[in-house]
């Protein structure tokens, strides 16, 4: 999506948002853009077009790693050098604990997958709220490129804990 959906919804540009906010916003927005309301075919093929920006802002909105990277993109910083580019020491990390994983899923190990997935969402929440406190002030190049990295990091932590069974 290349517009902004801080803009399409109506708040401000900001990681830390207010989720209830957001959803009563997105409600809002719906009802006033939803082809129901019309009956003219061209109306409808509008509000089809303004319907679907503001399902994508939602959806971009309401996901931290997504709505990270719309900071990033609105703000002019997002370098595509840094993408794949992890916070030092993390990588092995991983590793050791992906086959933990592979071992506890293999083995049906309840108890195993239950500790490694409370790992995992530890670790994911600390890098929010590290992208948090990195987005709470305007961003630099320095900032930015610390973003990226805890963005790669959290993302790791998202397909660990989307690969654990439930």
């Amino acid at each position: 999506m290349n517009s902004d959906p801080f803009t399409t919804l109506g708040v401000d540009r900001r990681f830390d948002l207010d989720t209830e906010d957001l959803r009563r916003r997105f409600i809002a927005a719906s009802s006033e853009v939803h082809p129901d309301r019309f009956t003219d075919p061209i109306e409808q093929a509008d509000a089809v077009e303004k319907m679907s920006r503001v399902t994508d802002a939602f959806r971009v909105l309401s996901d931290p790693e997504l709505r990270a990277r719309a900071l990033l993109r609105l703000s002019g910083l997002e370098a595509e050098g840094d993408k794949d580019k992890l916070p030092p020491d993390l990588l092995m990390q991983v590793m050791e604990v992906r086959e933990e994983m592979e071992a506890a899923i293999e083995a049906s190990n309840r108890p195993e997958m239950d500790r490694l997935r409370g790992w995992a969402e530890s670790q994911r929440q600390q890098y929010l709220d590290q992208l948090k406190a990195l987005f709470e002030n305007e961003l630099d190049a320095k900032s930015a490129a610390k973003a990226r990295l805890e963005l790669n990091a959290l993302r790791y932590m998202q397909r660990m804990l989307e690969q654990l069974p439930d």
